[in-house]
């Protein structure tokens, strides 16, 4: 499997702010501009020179694997695994990779966790479809699509609500076809990525249904790579297909706070 290729580029990098619209006289690695003032990244001994006030003196690392900005839960698998070995991260994505600000005294410790980690989608051949976690492949228009005209539940949400959600989520996982790469079913979930997950949005178009791909979809997201997640969902069809997987009524430890309308 191709790995996500992090490179550790040389020296001190640092966050300043400056006037906005203001230049600067050194060669800057990010920028961006907010209403107080224009954030910059810069080496160390370039922010020195110049007199700037600085913050978080940084390791720059950059996925070199090629990426888009499209590409869904990239950035949150990454994130997510650094918090785990408690690495703090600013990320920027850049058109062709992402980009890392961690800790200087914490570069080498991010440098092992990034090899650790997989970029390339894990994929599945079932029958005349197959079973796909890129983010990347996922139809959106398919999605808004069923969300919001054939799903019972959370019909309420906007599109902007979706985007947001497929852009937050921990893995999506689709079903395709193989002869024309059409998706016709989708499962999505929330994750802290250690103890805990929520799966939601599971699909399957009608035209696709009667394959098993239902059951194939949550395989496929409930998986023997996170033995110690605890998994719930909320559901008013389908028990007997999410009870092959474990899922059972809840018992008296359990309390639920529904939506507040």
């Amino acid at each position: 499997m191709r790995d996500l290729e992090p490179q550790l580029h040389d020296g001190v990098h640092v966050f300043a702010t400056v006037p906005p619209g203001t230049s600067v006289d050194a060669p800057v690695v990010a920028s961006i501009e907010e209403a107080e003032g224009r954030t910059v990244v810069l080496r160390e001994e370039d922010a020195q020179r110049l007199g700037l006030a600085v913050s978080y003196p940084s390791a720059w690392i950059t996925l070199t694997a090629a990426t888009a900005l499209s590409d869904v839960g990239i950035l949150a698998g990454v994130t997510v695994a650094l918090a785990r070995e408690g690495i703090s991260v600013n990320p920027f994505a850049g058109v062709h990779h992402d980009h890392l600000f961690v800790p200087h005294e914490q570069a080498e410790a991010a440098m092992r966790v990034l090899k650790g980690l997989p970029v390339t989608p894990h994929r599945v051949v079932h029958g005349e479809y197959e079973i796909d976690d890129d983010p990347a492949r996922v139809d959106r228009d398919v999605v808004w699509e069923y969300l919001s005209t054939e799903a019972y539940w959370g019909r309420a949400r906007s599109r902007t609500v979706v985007e947001a959600q497929l852009g937050s989520a921990w893995r999506v996982v689709g079903a395709y076809r193989r002869d024309t790469g059409a998706m016709v079913g989708f499962a999505r979930a929330v994750s802290d990525g250690l103890t805990f997950a929520y799966l939601a949005d599971v699909f399957v178009l009608s035209s696709a249904r009667g394959a098993g791909l239902g059951k194939a979809l949550v395989a496929a997201m409930i998986d023997d790579r996170y033995p110690m997640m605890r998994w719930t969902l909320f559901t008013a069809d389908a028990h007997g297909l999410y009870e092959q997987f474990g899922f059972a009524a809840p018992d008296d430890t359990a309390m639920v706070r529904p939506p507040q309308e």
